[in-house]
């Protein structure tokens, strides 16, 4: 019998383990969980966003305008919301110009059809006791937002097949694809919070 074999089936085993930790989809490494130092409220949030996008060639070569969001819980002391943490970007300089999203303009995630409205929070995230955002800003002009979601409608989006958003502006539609995918990070963040809900 061979001395070293106990050995060389325990790390095989290490290896095997550590590389399923390493690959998409794992809990420890799509959803951060942690507690803010200022305000002691407890956060929690993917460590990987979805990211819309649709091409502005009318506007430059290879331009894109993005969405990215991430679904975030805030819990404080128990009162318990969820949100969706969003940046409305550009790869054009906008300064002065046209937003992204006007006033007036509706986002709507549509999920394998279902349409799940983009309602943006009113209250700062700093308010809510998050003094640094959870997730890094995909560039310095991109524009922070909250919209207001519940775990049901973050889960189903994070199951769908098919994911989109639409942007409608004085009655017509433009549309977001899906440029990024994090869904694997969606549904971990859902099964990681709906158990102690």
């Amino acid at each position: 019998m061979n001395p070293f074999a106990p050995v060389r089936a325990g790390t095989l085993l290490l290896c095997g383990i550590l590389l399923a930790a390493a690959r998409p989809g794992i809990a420890a490494d799509d959803v951060r969980e942690y507690v803010d130092e200022t305000s002691a409220v407890n956060v929690t949030v993917t460590r990987q966003a979805l990211i819309f996008a649709r091409e502005r060639s009318d506007l430059a070569a290879n331009a894109r305008d993005y969405v990215t969001l991430a679904p975030l819980e805030i819990n404080r002391s128990g009162d318990r919301h969820c949100f969706w943490l969003g940046y409305i970007w550009s790869t054009i300089d906008r300064r002065g110009g046209e937003p992204i999203v006007a006033d007036g303009d509706q986002l709507v995630l549509l999920a394998d059809g279902r349409p799940i409205r983009l309602v943006a929070d009113p209250t700062p995230l700093a308010d809510r006791g998050v003094v640094r955002a959870p997730l890094a800003a995909p560039q310095r002009n991109a524009v922070p937002v909250l919209f207001t979601v519940d775990v049901e409608a973050i889960a189903y989006a994070g199951r769908a097949a098919e994911l989109h958003i639409e942007l409608v502006h004085a009655g017509t539609s433009e549309t977001f694809t899906l440029w990024k995918d994090a869904r694997p990070a969606v549904r971990e963040f859902a099964e990681h919070i709906e158990p102690t809900r």
